[in-house]
């Protein structure tokens, strides 16, 4: 008897092929469709012009300091900036917030006197990752040009802190000529996207940290910029930022490519500003910097911010990525608060540089602010704020 053999008819394997191609087919018309269709609001790609109208007079009376909060709602840490205000002539400052589209800072609801009407009449809900981010940082802008006696203007969180006092942030951002806007280039950086091109060119594309002190013509230059930032709208997205509604099939391929993509590992320390993680392009991790260096900019720059951010990694919280430190109670203590205050320098390993901290020509202490802190941070810090606030270095 002959033993019969049981071989796979051909149309089986052909199907199979059939198959794996279609699906391959099909994941790469999602992937492109994602990066079509979640867009921003329609809003984000043009401003009003009205909001981009700046005056300009000659400036014969005391120059101010514009204090630019972007907030996600309310702003936790009103207290110790009630404090921090308490001291300052009225006079050299003004504030301007960036909140959500509807809330209002009341007598009410803030501790700070100075925060009190201050919000933005026209604002756009902002997302991390999104040009809603740095629209908002245009916002804020646009509005303090409209006061001619705005000469520098600084970009803060809700969760910063201020680590002088008035006076003495007020004359050191004062004693020099020129914006202090963290940029730098990072071979390591896959964030750049061809499709730019001719308009963002490859060599002038610069990455930082988004909290910046500009001068009021480096201000004007971001407030009326047009063309860049409808570029960035366009083609610089975060892919794989988090998406809070899986609900979606575009939020459930995003979570799902998401852990297929294994996370980098990398080195840091307190004031490194270097990174070697690959991920979809962050806006406001690029936007001013590109700009600025577009525009021949970068010799009026002290290239590092003002603000102190600690990076670490996530990994251990179960989400990928590198992101900034949250200090709570606990962590607050004379001595931590000293150790920020005393950097005087910054190094940048993809430039292979050091950035030793000055301001009008002299050596300063790098960091006039610090962030995140924790709303139970607060009163930690308002108990120790006279003792920190004018440790002063003199820095040879």
């Amino acid at each position: 008897m002959k033993r019969k053999t049981h071989a796979h008819p051909r149309w089986r394997w052909r199907l199979g092929g059939y198959l794996l191609v279609g699906a391959a087919i099909v994941f790469f018309f999602l992937v492109k469709l994602q990066t079509l269709i979640v867009r921003d609001p329609p809003d984000l790609a043009e401003l009003p012009e009205s909001s981009f109208e700046i005056r300009r007079f000659s400036n014969t009376t005391q120059p101010k300091l514009a204090f630019l909060f972007l907030a996600r709602q309310h702003l936790p840490l009103d207290v110790l900036w009630e404090h921090f205000f308490e001291g300052a002539d009225s006079n050299e400052y003004s504030v301007y917030i960036h909140t959500r589209p509807g809330f209002s800072f009341t007598k009410h609801n803030t501790a700070c006197r100075a925060f009190v009407n201050r919000q933005l009449q026209a604002s756009v809900q902002v997302e991390w990752g999104k040009p809603s981010m740095i629209q908002a940082e245009r916002l804020l802008l646009a509005e303090a040009l409209q006061d001619p006696l705005n000469e520098r203007f600084l970009l803060l969180s809700d969760s910063c802190i201020p680590l002088f006092n008035f006076n003495y942030i007020y004359d050191y951002v004062m004693s020099s000529n020129k914006s202090f806007v963290d940029s730098f280039y990072d071979y390591k950086d896959y964030q750049y996207n061809v499709l730019m091109d001719p308009i963002v060119t490859e060599d002038k594309w610069r990455k930082g940290s988004q909290w910046f002190t500009l001068t009021r013509k480096h201000a004007e230059m971001v407030a009326e910029d047009s063309k860049v930032f409808s570029t960035f709208v366009d083609h610089c997205k975060c892919f794989f930022c988090k998406v809070h509604d899986y609900g979606t099939w575009s939020g459930w391929l995003t979570g799902l490519l998401q852990k297929a993509v294994p996370s980098v590992s990398r080195k840091d320390d307190y004031v490194s500003n270097d990174t070697d993680s690959t991920h979809n392009c962050i806006p406001d991790e690029h936007y001013i910097q590109t700009l600025l260096a577009m525009k021949d900019m970068e010799g009026e720059l002290e290239r590092r911010t003002l603000t102190y951010s600690r990076w670490e990694s996530s990994d251990s919280k179960g989400s990928r990525g590198w992101h900034p430190a949250a200090f709570d109670a606990p962590d607050i203590a004379l001595d931590f608060i000293k150790e920020i205050q005393g950097y005087i320098n910054v190094r940048y390993d993809s430039e292979y540089r050091t950035e030793w901290c000055s301001a009008g020509g002299r050596p300063r202490q790098c960091f006039l602010f610090a962030r995140k802190f924790t709303k139970l941070a607060v009163f930690e810090l308002l108990n120790i704020a006279e003792r920190y606030e004018s440790n002063i270095v003199h820095v040879e």
